[in-house]
């Protein structure tokens, strides 16, 4: 990214968090005093609708108000964070949302209705594990190598979704480095992406492993590789696309989602509900969570996710930008 983007991005996340500590603590004192919204930007199905759900339900158990999840499934997450940008700065409402929608979707789209780090400050980065690569089971390839050998021949789907997500950076890279002719088909979500996958529809899909576990256990999909690092503890025999030989930096990068607020929210706000998302990590339900979706670690400090967002979405922004497409 040109060193004038990066001193943007940098200078826009300073003063936003100036402005957030700038304003005046008595604004907090009676915080929370009304129900907490959460906007997910994404249909159910995938990781941030449970990831909101359990942590909503322990917000309201350490908050003493209710809290209200709201889908608002559209453009890739925009839609919701369009909302959330509109939203007064009092701690009342909050959104979980993908890397993407806040970092990648400014090259995508010409016009958004929020400046993400002008509009948007971060309460904690949420793991989701490694993202995995599946095909449905009919299809005769096993490894990466296989299906990337049948979409130079063939034309071939990858599913995403949401745009400027790692399965469509995913598929630009396919695409540009090894010869095929992969098209990403968008959803709203990964819950209506992989029933398309398991039936043949569509050839291939990289997502969540809980969003994929009723079509392992069905057997109508095959996992055939993992993003970043490590390997799911769930599937142990899957290996990393690194270490089938796809060395490309997308396929390297750790999946998660993060929480945010609106950047003028107190800063005393800010920190008590990052409190409770570390705090309440340990709660059963969330543990529980974790097991069930195969994810290690747990959600980070707001010093942690603001680390994140300073480091990683530079990053985003430039395999973004190779992509060399607008969506509006």
């Amino acid at each position: 990214m040109p060193n004038s983007t990066r001193r943007q991005v940098l200078g826009s996340l300073a003063a936003g968090g100036l402005a957030a500590a700038g304003v005046g603590a008595a604004r907090a004192q009676g915080w929370p005093s009304r129900p907490i919204r959460i906007f997910v930007g994404f249909a159910p199905g995938g990781t941030t609708d449970p990831y909101a759900r359990v942590y909503g339900e322990i917000m309201s158990q350490k908050l003493g108000v209710p809290v209200v999840v709201e889908n608002r499934p559209g453009a890739g997450g925009t839609l919701a964070l369009g909302q959330l940008a509109r939203e007064p700065a009092d701690g009342h409402t909050i959104g979980i949302t993908t890397s993407s929608s806040v970092w990648g979707a400014r090259v995508l789209y010409r016009r958004l209705p929020y400046e993400p780090d002008r509009d948007f400050t971060p309460l904690g980065w949420f793991p989701v594990g490694p993202l995995l690569m599946a095909v449905p089971a009919s299809m005769n390839v096993n490894t990466v190598k296989e299906w990337v050998e049948f979409a130079r021949k063939n034309p071939v789907t990858m599913g995403s979704y949401n745009p400027a997500s790692v399965p469509h950076l995913a598929t630009e890279e396919f695409n540009k480095r090894y010869g095929t002719k992969v098209n990403v088909v968008h959803y709203k979500g990964e819950g209506p992406m992989w029933p398309d996958v398991s039936t043949g529809v569509i050839h291939a899909g990289i997502g969540s492993y809980v969003a994929l576990v009723p079509h392992i256990t069905r057997g109508t999909v095959k996992v055939i590789a993992s993003i970043g690092p490590e390997r799911s503890p769930k599937l142990p025999q899957v290996t990393s696309f690194e270490s089938q030989g796809f060395d490309g930096e997308i396929f390297r990068l750790s999946g998660g989602l993060l929480m945010v607020a609106p950047a003028a929210t107190p800063e005393d706000v800010l920190q008590k509900i990052s409190q409770v998302f570390v705090e309440g990590a340990d709660a059963p339900k969330a543990v529980a969570l974790r097991e069930a979706f195969a994810i290690a670690d747990k959600p980070t400090t707001r010093a942690e996710a603001l680390r994140k967002w300073r480091e990683e979405s530079p990053v985003w922004i430039r395999l973004t930008d190779q992509l060399g497409i607008k969506l509006d």
